[in-house]
């Protein structure tokens, strides 16, 4: 963590604090099928960029550390020191015991799928669970599935056309009704018409359609455009409607992420309505699991009253062939589902979030769209970033949010601005805009929902209810907000939660007129649980000023009208 803008004094007590109290790296287990490359190269078919790219960047207050493990007819072994973005584990299942004893996979927070088998042959569903192609047993199905509901674990999954990475990944619970890995689920083929082809032109005469659109328009430096689906709509009039997309596709400067690498033949995940030009079926959302060894449930679980379901956060589509001239040939214009989220948490266990296609991470297709830099680059790297953040256990993003807190006591313009007597409106807007910088403003709003969870699960939901589109269980998504003259716009209530925060944790450590010194002292010596109750006791204050505010104000509308 980078703590340059933090005052000279204060750095080592902050890089201590996070050292020894809190959580802020990521652990990340990539498994791969064999067939996915882990060298570099720019024309490699595997995920080497995206490796380095994780464990070279951080997110505010997160970084990460990232293994592999290759999924082979090999007998288990660990790498004692792999080279460069090699494999640290060989014949991986989801099962895997270290020598010195304990699951492999209890060591990480998240773990990202990138699933071949059974074949590129588009074949027989009997295919997928044929031994030769390493399909998950329930063994390995019953230690995940534990790991995923009992420690909040992350999981990404993506396969392609047809049922490539079927085998690893189609009865992992959402993931396996999250995408489509099977012809009986109606995977879209590799070839005719049915295919999905979202290469672009590359100059005038493709997009006029008076030359081919090669094949390897997947490999050069013009992505597709992709459409982000709302995730926060409010509207505050009856003129204004104001929208977010989900903050896996939300860019801190650049806004949403609207551009994917493109490819001849991706696959599909699944929406809460049918999909008619790729016929697809609505998601099923009312199966069980049962995987032996007592791992049985509900696929969708419901907590506290709540039952989070997954959201498709992003379609795409393709170009007519005719009148343009794929090289694949003849496909008619197509929209599909591209990727879609669920968010566990609501329900205490982990999130999951599917992709219609590893060729959207792929050295081979994004090289030269990094070569090219430029704002296309920067929100694709961004959407794999954004990905290992919200796919974290609770725990470190609260973590970081604690950090976030404290730093900013220290730093400019915080070290000014904050104090035990501070507006607390003021200090929320000042703390906001700091971490928009650091995470963007929907992430800003996730934290703020995530943290308000833990003071009044009740008044998460009706905020949820109001401001996010999320899909519920028998209650249509309105198509368009109702305004609400009275509501307070999220940004208010990010601000008081803030404001709240600030005040809270600055009464704590400066209440008595010390020095900066003794305030660094005093939180060396405060662990995260007591910090923790400062904080909800500051969004508590923070609410109720709201509140207060909000009635004040309906009083003066009601005396406006007489």
């Amino acid at each position: 963590m980078d703590l340059h803008h933090v005052i000279d004094i204060a750095r080592p007590a902050l890089s201590d604090y996070l050292l020894k109290y809190l959580r802020s790296r990521v652990n990340i287990l990539i498994v791969v099928d064999n067939e996915i490359s882990l060298s570099p190269g720019a024309n490699a078919f595997g995920i080497e960029r995206v490796i380095r790219l994780l464990r070279d960047t951080s997110v505010g207050c997160m970084h990460f550390q990232v293994d592999v493990g290759v999924r082979s007819n090999v007998p288990f072994s660990v790498v004692a020191s792999p080279v460069g973005t090699a494999a640290k584990y060989l014949g991986f299942r989801f099962d895997s015991t270290l020598p010195a004893g304990g699951r492999v996979i209890d060591a990480y927070d998240e773990v990202w799928c990138f699933g071949f088998k059974p074949d590129n042959f588009g074949g027989s569903d009997a295919n997928i669970t044929a031994p030769g192609a390493l399909p998950a047993s329930n063994a390995e199905l019953a230690v995940l599935t534990t790991w995923m509901n009992n420690r909040k674990g992350g999981v990404f999954a993506t396969g392609d056309h047809d049922y490539l990475g079927a085998s690893m990944c189609h009865r992992i619970p959402r993931v396996g009704t999250m995408r489509a890995w099977t012809n009986a689920q109606g995977v879209p083929p590799i070839g005719t018409a049915l295919r999905i082809d979202t290469n672009r032109p590359a100059n005038a005469a493709e997009m006029a359609g008076t030359e081919t659109i090669e094949f390897d328009r997947q490999s050069d430096a013009v992505p597709q455009p992709i459409q982000w689906k709302a995730w926060l709509s409010f509207s505050s009039s009856p003129w204004h409607i104001r929208k977010r997309p989900h903050p896996v596709l939300c860019h801190p400067t650049l806004g949403p992420i609207d551009v994917m690498p493109d490819h001849a033949h991706e696959g599909v995940v699944f929406d809460h309505v049918p999909q008619p030009d790729v016929g697809l079926a609505a998601i099923t959302l009312g199966n069980n699991y049962n995987f032996g060894a007592g791992v049985t449930g509900a696929e969708y679980p419901a907590a506290g009253g709540v039952q989070p379901l997954p959201m498709v956060i992003a379609h795409g589509t393709t170009l007519a062939d005719p009148p343009l001239q794929h090289a694949k040939g003849d496909s008619p214009a197509k929209r599909f589902a591209m990727i879609n989220v669920y968010d566990g948490h609501r329900a205490n266990v982990g999130r999951v979030a599917t992709d219609s296609t590893w060729h959207h991470w792929m050295n081979i297709n994004i090289t030269q769209i990094e070569a090219a830099g430029g704002a296309n680059w920067e929100k694709i790297k961004r959407y794999y970033l954004n990905l290992a953040v919200w796919l974290a256990p609770p725990e470190i993003p609260r973590h970081c949010f604690f950090f976030h807190t404290l730093e900013s006591l220290y730093s400019y313009p915080g070290i000014e601005e904050f104090h035990p007597k501070v507006n607390l409106l003021d200090a929320g807007l000042v703390f906001r805009k700091r971490l928009i910088g650091l995470y963007g403003s929907c992430w800003v709003t996730q934290f703020v929902f995530d943290w308000l969870g833990l003071l009044d699960l009740k008044l998460r939901e009706r905020l949820i209810e109001r401001y996010l589109l999320l899909p519920m269980p028998n209650r249509p998504i309105p198509p368009r907000p109702d305004p609400c003259l009275s509501c307070p716009p999220p940004e208010m209530f990010e601000a008081v939660v803030l404001g709240g925060a600030i005040r809270a944790t600055s009464a704590a450590l400066f209440a008595n007129g010390g020095s900066l010194e003794a305030g660094l002292k005093l939180m060396l010596e405060m662990k995260p649980e007591r910090l923790e109750k400062h904080l909800l006791e500051g969004t508590t204050e923070g609410l109720k000023q709201l509140q207060a505010l909000s009635s004040k104000s309906c009083e003066e509308t009601r005396h406006l009208f007489g």
